[in-house]
C-alpha cells in the first residue's frame, strides 16, 4: 500500500461524545476475534448487525463477508456486501464494521477511511490480525463519523460508547 493511503490528517475539530450505547455480548466479542483469527496473518473483515432504538444498540450478529484479505489490507464487493445483508432481517441495521491490522497500530488509515462500508457504523480496529487479549476497550480501535472525519476515541470514552455484555444469543455466519 503506498504512503499517502496509510496516514491522514489530523482532526478539523475535536470529536463530541455522545449518549449512544452500543452493547455487545461477550460471545460475539469472542467469535468477532475468532474470524478474524482465522483468516491468519492478512487483515479481514466482520460486521455487527442488530437492533437500533433511540440511542441504545444491540448486536445480534457477527457476519463475516466473502472478502479478498492481503497482509495490509482487505477488500469486500459490493456483491459480498448484498450477499450478507440478504441473508439478515429486514429490521436489522448496521451497527459497527471491523477490520484487523498487522501491529499495534489501530488508527484508521485513509485506505480505511474510503473503504468504510457506512458512516452510521462505528469502525473498529483490532491489532495484530485480531490476536487481541486485554481489558475491553484497551488496544482496539473505535472510530466515529462526526463531521466529515473518523474520529479515533480513547480507551475512557469508547468503554462508554460501547459497552461489554453477558452472553446472549447471536446470529454467526461466515461466508469465506
Amino acid at each position: 500500500m503506498e504512503d499517502d493511503l496509510l496516514r491522514r490528517e489530523r482532526p478539523p475539530h475535536p470529536y463530541s461524545e455522545t449518549s449512544e450505547l452500543l452493547s455487545v455480548s461477550v460471545n460475539a466479542l469472542a467469535a468477532t476475534l475468532q474470524s478474524l483469527q482465522r483468516t491468519g496473518p492478512r487483515e479481514s473483515a466482520v460486521f455487527w448487525y442488530g437492533d437500533r432504538h433511540e440511542g441504545h444498540a444491540l448486536v445480534r450478529a457477527v457476519i463475516t463477508p466473502a472478502q479478498t484479505s492481503a497482509r495490509g489490507n482487505y477488500q469486500v464487493s459490493a456483491a459480498a456486501m448484498s450477499a450478507m445483508v440478504g441473508v439478515l432481517d429486514d429490521d436489522m441495521k448496521p451497527l459497527a464494521q471491523i477490520h484487523s491490522h498487522p501491529g499495534r497500530w489501530v488508527e484508521h488509515s485513509r485506505y480505511d477511511d474510503l473503504m468504510a462500508s457506512s458512516k452510521k457504523a462505528l469502525s473498529i480496529v483490532f491489532p495484530f490480525y485480531g490476536h487481541w487479549s486485554q481489558r475491553w476497550p484497551v488496544g482496539v480501535g473505535v472510530h466515529e463519523w462526526q463531521r466529515g472525519y473518523w474520529h479515533l476515541l480513547g480507551d475512557a470514552t469508547a468503554g462508554r460508547r460501547i459497552r461489554l455484555d453477558q452472553p446472549s444469543t447471536i446470529l454467526e455466519m461466515d461466508f469465506r
